[in-house]
Protein backbone atom coordinates (compact mmCIF):
# COMPACT_ATOMS: atom_id res chain seq x y z
CA UNK A 1 0.00 0.00 0.00
CA UNK A 2 1.11 3.56 -0.62
CA UNK A 3 2.07 5.90 2.24
CA UNK A 4 -1.07 7.92 1.56
CA UNK A 5 -3.21 4.81 1.97
CA UNK A 6 -1.40 3.85 5.16
CA UNK A 7 -2.09 7.34 6.48
CA UNK A 8 -5.75 6.88 5.55
CA UNK A 9 -5.95 3.63 7.47
CA UNK A 10 -4.17 5.28 10.40
CA UNK A 11 -6.89 7.93 10.40
CA UNK A 12 -9.55 5.22 10.46
CA UNK A 13 -7.82 3.54 13.39
CA UNK A 14 -7.71 6.83 15.31
CA UNK A 15 -11.42 7.28 14.69
CA UNK A 16 -12.01 3.74 15.93
CA UNK A 17 -10.11 4.53 19.12
CA UNK A 18 -12.40 7.47 19.80
CA UNK A 19 -15.51 5.41 19.09
CA UNK A 20 -14.40 2.56 21.31
CA UNK A 21 -13.63 5.00 24.11
CA UNK A 22 -17.10 6.50 23.79
CA UNK A 23 -19.05 3.24 23.52
CA UNK A 24 -16.80 1.06 25.65
CA UNK A 25 -16.17 -1.61 23.00
CA UNK A 26 -12.98 -3.60 22.63
CA UNK A 27 -10.58 -1.78 20.30
CA UNK A 28 -9.25 -4.99 18.80
CA UNK A 29 -12.77 -6.28 18.23
CA UNK A 30 -13.84 -3.12 16.39
CA UNK A 31 -10.69 -2.99 14.24
CA UNK A 32 -11.07 -6.62 13.22
CA UNK A 33 -14.76 -6.16 12.53
CA UNK A 34 -14.18 -3.16 10.28
CA UNK A 35 -11.30 -4.88 8.46
CA UNK A 36 -13.45 -7.93 7.76
CA UNK A 37 -16.36 -5.76 6.65
CA UNK A 38 -14.16 -3.79 4.22
CA UNK A 39 -12.66 -7.00 2.82
CA UNK A 40 -16.07 -8.60 2.30
CA UNK A 41 -17.44 -5.48 0.61
CA UNK A 42 -14.33 -5.27 -1.58
CA UNK A 43 -14.75 -8.92 -2.55
CA UNK A 44 -18.52 -9.05 -3.08
CA UNK A 45 -18.92 -5.67 -4.78
CA UNK A 46 -15.73 -5.16 -6.76
CA UNK A 47 -14.32 -8.60 -7.62
CA UNK A 48 -15.86 -9.39 -11.00
CA UNK A 49 -16.18 -12.54 -13.08
CA UNK A 50 -14.39 -11.36 -16.20
CA UNK A 51 -13.37 -14.19 -18.51
CA UNK A 52 -11.14 -14.47 -21.59
CA UNK A 53 -12.06 -16.26 -24.81
CA UNK A 54 -10.04 -19.29 -23.70
CA UNK A 55 -7.96 -20.48 -20.75
CA UNK A 56 -5.05 -22.85 -21.39
CA UNK A 57 -3.16 -24.77 -18.72
CA UNK A 58 0.44 -25.84 -19.05
CA UNK A 59 3.05 -27.59 -16.92
CA UNK A 60 6.57 -26.23 -16.54
CA UNK A 61 9.67 -28.41 -16.62
CA UNK A 62 9.91 -28.21 -12.84
CA UNK A 63 6.32 -29.42 -12.46
CA UNK A 64 4.32 -26.25 -11.79
CA UNK A 65 0.89 -25.70 -13.36
CA UNK A 66 0.30 -22.33 -15.02
CA UNK A 67 -2.77 -20.72 -16.56
CA UNK A 68 -2.72 -18.58 -19.72
CA UNK A 69 -5.64 -16.37 -20.71
CA UNK A 70 -6.27 -16.02 -24.44
CA UNK A 71 -8.05 -13.08 -26.09
CA UNK A 72 -8.64 -13.97 -29.72
CA UNK A 73 -8.42 -11.45 -32.59
CA UNK A 74 -11.67 -9.61 -33.28
CA UNK A 75 -11.15 -9.07 -37.01
CA UNK A 76 -10.19 -11.21 -39.99
CA UNK A 77 -7.72 -11.88 -41.37
CA UNK A 78 -5.92 -12.06 -38.05
CA UNK A 79 -2.29 -11.05 -37.66
CA UNK A 80 -0.04 -14.10 -37.88
CA UNK A 81 2.20 -12.96 -34.99
CA UNK A 82 0.73 -13.62 -31.51
CA UNK A 83 1.31 -11.28 -28.57
CA UNK A 84 2.36 -12.31 -25.06
CA UNK A 85 1.46 -9.77 -22.36
CA UNK A 86 3.30 -10.37 -19.09
CA UNK A 87 2.13 -8.88 -15.80
CA UNK A 88 4.43 -7.60 -13.10
CA UNK A 89 5.18 -7.93 -9.39
CA UNK A 90 2.16 -8.07 -7.09
CA UNK A 91 -0.25 -8.30 -10.03
CA UNK A 92 -1.86 -10.96 -12.21
CA UNK A 93 -3.02 -11.37 -15.80
CA UNK A 94 -5.83 -8.81 -15.29
CA UNK A 95 -3.06 -6.19 -15.45
CA UNK A 96 -3.63 -6.18 -19.22
CA UNK A 97 -7.38 -6.85 -19.19
CA UNK A 98 -9.01 -4.80 -16.44
CA UNK A 99 -12.23 -3.94 -18.28
CA UNK A 100 -13.44 -3.34 -21.82
CA UNK A 101 -11.73 0.05 -22.07
CA UNK A 102 -8.62 -0.40 -19.93
CA UNK A 103 -7.47 -3.55 -21.71
CA UNK A 104 -4.37 -3.56 -23.88
CA UNK A 105 -5.24 -7.17 -24.78
CA UNK A 106 -8.64 -6.23 -26.23
CA UNK A 107 -7.20 -3.13 -27.88
CA UNK A 108 -4.69 -5.26 -29.77
CA UNK A 109 -7.28 -7.98 -30.44
CA UNK A 110 -9.49 -5.40 -32.15
CA UNK A 111 -6.54 -4.77 -34.47
CA UNK A 112 -6.24 -8.46 -35.32
CA UNK A 113 -3.74 -9.74 -32.73
CA UNK A 114 -4.07 -13.05 -30.91
CA UNK A 115 -3.22 -12.12 -27.31
CA UNK A 116 -2.03 -14.37 -24.47
CA UNK A 117 -1.86 -13.34 -20.81
CA UNK A 118 0.12 -15.76 -18.61
CA UNK A 119 -0.37 -15.84 -14.85
CA UNK A 120 3.02 -16.54 -13.24
CA UNK A 121 3.37 -19.18 -10.54
CA UNK A 122 1.75 -17.92 -7.37
CA UNK A 123 -0.47 -15.46 -9.24
CA UNK A 124 -4.14 -15.39 -10.18
CA UNK A 125 -5.54 -18.65 -11.62
CA UNK A 126 -2.08 -20.25 -11.50
CA UNK A 127 -2.09 -19.93 -7.71
CA UNK A 128 -5.42 -21.76 -7.48
CA UNK A 129 -3.83 -24.83 -9.10
CA UNK A 130 -1.00 -25.15 -6.59
CA UNK A 131 -2.63 -24.54 -3.21
CA UNK A 132 -1.79 -28.07 -2.04
CA UNK A 133 1.79 -27.96 -3.30
CA UNK A 134 4.58 -28.14 -0.67
CA UNK A 135 6.73 -25.00 -0.58
CA UNK A 136 4.26 -23.36 -2.94
CA UNK A 137 5.59 -19.90 -2.05
CA UNK A 138 9.24 -20.79 -2.63
CA UNK A 139 9.32 -18.52 -5.67
CA UNK A 140 12.02 -16.23 -7.02
CA UNK A 141 12.52 -14.26 -10.23
CA UNK A 142 14.79 -17.00 -11.57
CA UNK A 143 11.92 -19.48 -11.77
CA UNK A 144 10.00 -17.11 -14.01
CA UNK A 145 12.94 -16.85 -16.40
CA UNK A 146 14.06 -20.49 -16.28
CA UNK A 147 10.68 -22.24 -16.30
CA UNK A 148 7.51 -20.14 -16.53
CA UNK A 149 8.16 -18.01 -19.60
CA UNK A 150 9.88 -20.75 -21.65
CA UNK A 151 6.83 -22.97 -21.08
CA UNK A 152 4.43 -20.12 -21.91
CA UNK A 153 6.26 -19.07 -25.08
CA UNK A 154 6.48 -22.65 -26.35
CA UNK A 155 2.77 -23.22 -25.66
CA UNK A 156 1.73 -20.01 -27.42
CA UNK A 157 3.77 -20.85 -30.51
CA UNK A 158 2.33 -24.37 -30.48
CA UNK A 159 -1.26 -23.09 -30.25
CA UNK A 160 -0.85 -20.54 -33.02
CA UNK A 161 1.62 -22.28 -35.30
CA UNK A 162 3.71 -19.11 -35.35
CA UNK A 163 7.51 -19.09 -35.37
CA UNK A 164 7.83 -15.94 -33.26
CA UNK A 165 5.75 -13.73 -30.99
CA UNK A 166 5.69 -10.16 -29.72
CA UNK A 167 6.59 -9.88 -26.03
CA UNK A 168 5.06 -7.05 -23.97
CA UNK A 169 5.87 -6.80 -20.27
CA UNK A 170 5.08 -4.28 -17.56
CA UNK A 171 7.24 -3.63 -14.51
CA UNK A 172 8.66 -7.01 -13.39
CA UNK A 173 7.10 -8.50 -16.53
CA UNK A 174 9.36 -6.21 -18.53
CA UNK A 175 12.34 -7.32 -16.45
CA UNK A 176 11.54 -10.92 -17.36
CA UNK A 177 11.50 -9.76 -20.97
CA UNK A 178 15.04 -8.38 -20.71
CA UNK A 179 16.29 -11.72 -19.41
CA UNK A 180 14.41 -13.73 -22.05
CA UNK A 181 15.56 -11.49 -24.90
CA UNK A 182 19.20 -11.95 -23.88
CA UNK A 183 19.00 -15.73 -24.08
CA UNK A 184 17.96 -18.39 -26.57
CA UNK A 185 14.32 -17.38 -26.35
CA UNK A 186 15.22 -14.06 -27.90
CA UNK A 187 15.18 -15.99 -31.18
CA UNK A 188 11.46 -16.67 -30.63
CA UNK A 189 10.60 -13.00 -30.10
CA UNK A 190 9.81 -10.77 -33.07
CA UNK A 191 9.81 -7.70 -30.84
CA UNK A 192 9.95 -6.68 -27.22
CA UNK A 193 8.06 -3.86 -25.49
CA UNK A 194 9.15 -2.88 -21.97
CA UNK A 195 6.54 -0.84 -20.08
CA UNK A 196 8.07 0.80 -16.99
CA UNK A 197 10.54 -2.06 -16.58
CA UNK A 198 13.46 -1.17 -14.26
CA UNK A 199 16.87 -2.44 -15.29
CA UNK A 200 19.34 -0.11 -13.55
CA UNK A 201 18.88 -0.56 -9.82
CA UNK A 202 21.37 2.10 -8.87
CA UNK A 203 18.53 4.47 -9.77
CA UNK A 204 16.05 2.70 -7.47
CA UNK A 205 17.40 4.21 -4.27
CA UNK A 206 14.01 5.45 -3.12
CA UNK A 207 13.54 1.99 -1.59
CA UNK A 208 16.90 1.82 0.21
CA UNK A 209 15.61 3.26 3.54
CA UNK A 210 13.34 0.23 4.03
CA UNK A 211 16.08 -2.38 3.42
CA UNK A 212 17.12 -2.57 7.12
CA UNK A 213 13.61 -3.79 7.92
CA UNK A 214 13.78 -6.86 5.67
CA UNK A 215 14.05 -9.09 8.72
CA UNK A 216 10.40 -8.38 9.50
CA UNK A 217 9.15 -10.39 6.54
CA UNK A 218 11.60 -13.30 6.75
CA UNK A 219 9.30 -15.43 8.96
CA UNK A 220 6.44 -14.89 6.47
CA UNK A 221 6.26 -17.07 3.34
CA UNK A 222 3.98 -14.71 1.42
CA UNK A 223 2.71 -11.16 1.74
CA UNK A 224 -1.10 -11.33 1.43
CA UNK A 225 -1.34 -8.10 -0.51
CA UNK A 226 -4.68 -9.06 -2.08
CA UNK A 227 -6.36 -9.02 1.34
CA UNK A 228 -5.34 -5.43 1.98
CA UNK A 229 -6.08 -4.19 -1.52
CA UNK A 230 -9.57 -5.67 -1.39
CA UNK A 231 -10.00 -3.83 1.90
CA UNK A 232 -8.92 -0.68 0.08
CA UNK A 233 -11.38 -1.07 -2.79
CA UNK A 234 -14.50 0.36 -1.08
CA UNK A 235 -12.47 3.34 0.16
CA UNK A 236 -10.84 4.03 -3.20
CA UNK A 237 -14.22 3.99 -4.92
CA UNK A 238 -15.16 7.20 -3.14
CA UNK A 239 -11.77 8.62 -2.19
CA UNK A 240 -9.44 7.92 -5.18
CA UNK A 241 -6.78 10.33 -4.00
CA UNK A 242 -5.94 7.98 -1.13
CA UNK A 243 -4.40 5.62 -3.67
CA UNK A 244 -1.42 7.96 -3.50
CA UNK A 245 1.14 8.31 -6.26
CA UNK A 246 3.32 5.24 -5.76
CA UNK A 247 1.49 2.36 -7.45
CA UNK A 248 -0.39 4.76 -9.73
CA UNK A 249 -0.80 8.45 -10.36
CA UNK A 250 -4.31 8.66 -8.90
CA UNK A 251 -5.10 11.76 -10.97
CA UNK A 252 -5.27 9.53 -14.06
CA UNK A 253 -7.81 7.16 -12.47
CA UNK A 254 -11.37 7.46 -11.23
CA UNK A 255 -12.67 5.76 -8.10
CA UNK A 256 -14.49 3.01 -9.96
CA UNK A 257 -11.42 2.00 -11.96
CA UNK A 258 -9.16 2.14 -8.90
CA UNK A 259 -11.55 -0.04 -6.90
CA UNK A 260 -11.78 -2.57 -9.73
CA UNK A 261 -7.97 -2.69 -10.08
CA UNK A 262 -7.43 -3.05 -6.33
CA UNK A 263 -9.89 -5.95 -6.14
CA UNK A 264 -8.97 -7.81 -9.34
CA UNK A 265 -5.39 -6.99 -10.41
CA UNK A 266 -3.38 -6.82 -7.21
CA UNK A 267 -2.09 -10.18 -6.00
CA UNK A 268 -0.01 -11.80 -3.26
CA UNK A 269 3.80 -11.53 -3.27
CA UNK A 270 6.19 -14.34 -2.25
CA UNK A 271 8.71 -13.35 0.41
CA UNK A 272 11.70 -14.71 -1.53
CA UNK A 273 10.81 -12.55 -4.49
CA UNK A 274 10.70 -9.40 -2.35
CA UNK A 275 14.05 -10.29 -0.81
CA UNK A 276 15.53 -10.74 -4.28
CA UNK A 277 14.39 -7.23 -5.23
CA UNK A 278 16.03 -6.00 -2.03
CA UNK A 279 19.28 -7.67 -3.13
CA UNK A 280 19.16 -5.87 -6.48
CA UNK A 281 18.65 -2.52 -4.78
CA UNK A 282 21.37 -3.17 -2.20
CA UNK A 283 23.90 -4.43 -4.77
CA UNK A 284 22.76 -1.97 -7.46
CA UNK A 285 22.70 -4.78 -9.98
CA UNK A 286 19.91 -6.73 -11.69
CA UNK A 287 21.10 -10.33 -11.77
CA UNK A 288 20.31 -13.93 -10.93
CA UNK A 289 20.74 -15.02 -7.33
CA UNK A 290 22.21 -18.28 -8.63
CA UNK A 291 25.50 -16.64 -9.51
CA UNK A 292 24.81 -16.36 -13.23
CA UNK A 293 25.93 -13.34 -15.21
CA UNK A 294 24.04 -10.12 -14.54
CA UNK A 295 21.09 -9.43 -16.84
CA UNK A 296 21.85 -5.74 -16.56
CA UNK A 297 25.40 -6.28 -17.85
CA UNK A 298 24.14 -8.49 -20.70
CA UNK A 299 21.83 -5.96 -22.30
CA UNK A 300 24.17 -5.82 -25.29
CA UNK A 301 23.05 -9.37 -26.16
CA UNK A 302 19.59 -8.08 -27.07
CA UNK A 303 19.33 -7.73 -30.85
CA UNK A 304 15.57 -7.91 -31.45
CA UNK A 305 13.49 -4.74 -32.01
CA UNK A 306 12.86 -3.12 -28.62
CA UNK A 307 10.56 -0.32 -27.46
CA UNK A 308 10.97 1.03 -23.91
CA UNK A 309 8.40 3.40 -22.46
CA UNK A 310 7.97 5.06 -19.12
CA UNK A 311 5.92 7.63 -17.24
CA UNK A 312 7.24 10.95 -15.99
CA UNK A 313 5.36 10.53 -12.67
CA UNK A 314 6.45 6.92 -12.08
CA UNK A 315 7.83 6.58 -8.55
CA UNK A 316 8.43 2.83 -8.72
CA UNK A 317 10.41 2.70 -11.94
CA UNK A 318 11.81 6.21 -12.18
CA UNK A 319 12.68 7.16 -15.79
CA UNK A 320 16.43 6.84 -15.11
CA UNK A 321 15.93 3.16 -14.24
CA UNK A 322 15.05 2.22 -17.82
CA UNK A 323 15.62 5.09 -20.25
CA UNK A 324 19.23 4.11 -21.04
CA UNK A 325 18.37 0.51 -21.96
CA UNK A 326 18.14 1.68 -25.56
CA UNK A 327 21.77 2.83 -25.42
CA UNK A 328 22.96 -0.57 -24.17
CA UNK A 329 21.14 -2.99 -26.48
CA UNK A 330 22.47 -4.00 -29.91
CA UNK A 331 19.10 -3.85 -31.68
CA UNK A 332 18.91 -2.15 -35.06
CA UNK A 333 15.28 -1.11 -34.39
CA UNK A 334 14.84 0.54 -31.02
CA UNK A 335 13.04 3.47 -29.46
CA UNK A 336 12.27 5.06 -26.09
CA UNK A 337 9.40 7.31 -25.11
CA UNK A 338 8.58 9.10 -21.87
CA UNK A 339 4.87 9.81 -21.52
CA UNK A 340 4.16 13.19 -19.99
CA UNK A 341 2.16 16.36 -20.54
CA UNK A 342 5.41 18.12 -21.42
CA UNK A 343 5.83 15.69 -24.31
CA UNK A 344 2.32 16.38 -25.58
CA UNK A 345 0.47 13.52 -23.86
CA UNK A 346 -2.81 13.77 -21.97
CA UNK A 347 -1.28 13.05 -18.55
CA UNK A 348 1.86 12.61 -16.51
CA UNK A 349 1.78 8.84 -16.12
CA UNK A 350 2.69 6.80 -13.07
CA UNK A 351 3.57 3.12 -12.77
CA UNK A 352 0.21 1.39 -13.11
CA UNK A 353 -1.96 3.99 -14.80
CA UNK A 354 0.24 3.88 -17.90
CA UNK A 355 -1.72 0.69 -18.70
CA UNK A 356 -4.96 0.91 -16.66
CA UNK A 357 -5.35 4.70 -16.54
CA UNK A 358 -8.35 6.33 -18.15
CA UNK A 359 -6.33 8.03 -20.90
CA UNK A 360 -3.90 5.15 -21.54
CA UNK A 361 -6.01 3.75 -24.43
CA UNK A 362 -5.74 7.14 -26.17
CA UNK A 363 -2.11 7.96 -25.38
CA UNK A 364 -0.15 4.77 -24.79
CA UNK A 365 -1.91 1.90 -26.58
CA UNK A 366 -1.67 3.40 -30.10
CA UNK A 367 2.12 3.74 -29.79
CA UNK A 368 2.43 0.06 -28.83
CA UNK A 369 0.29 -1.00 -31.78
CA UNK A 370 2.34 1.21 -34.10
CA UNK A 371 5.52 -0.35 -32.71
CA UNK A 372 4.32 -3.89 -33.38
CA UNK A 373 3.63 -2.97 -37.00
CA UNK A 374 7.03 -1.32 -37.26
CA UNK A 375 8.78 -4.39 -35.85
CA UNK A 376 6.99 -6.53 -38.43
CA UNK A 377 8.38 -4.33 -41.16
CA UNK A 378 5.04 -2.76 -42.07
CA UNK A 379 6.41 0.77 -41.73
Amino acid sequence: MSPATLAWFAGIVLAIILLTAIFGLSLLFVVILIAIALYLIGTWVYVDDRRPDEIHYIKTKDGWDLAIWRVRPKIKPANSVPVLLQHGLGANQRNFDLDDRCSLAHYLARSGYDCFLPALRGCGPSAYRQWRRPNKWKISFDEFVDYDLPACIDKILELTGARKLHFIGQSMGAMIGYAMAEGEYGNKMMSYTAVCGPCFFKHMQQFRPILPFRFLIKPIAVIRQSFFTRMQAPLLRFFPRFAGNDEVNWRNMDGKTLARAAANVMDDIPRDLILQFAEWIENEDFGSHRGAESWEKNLHKITIPIYCLGGSADRFCVPAANDKVIDKVSSAKKQYRLFSKENGDLADYGHGDIIVGLTAPDDVFPTILEWLHKAEGNQ
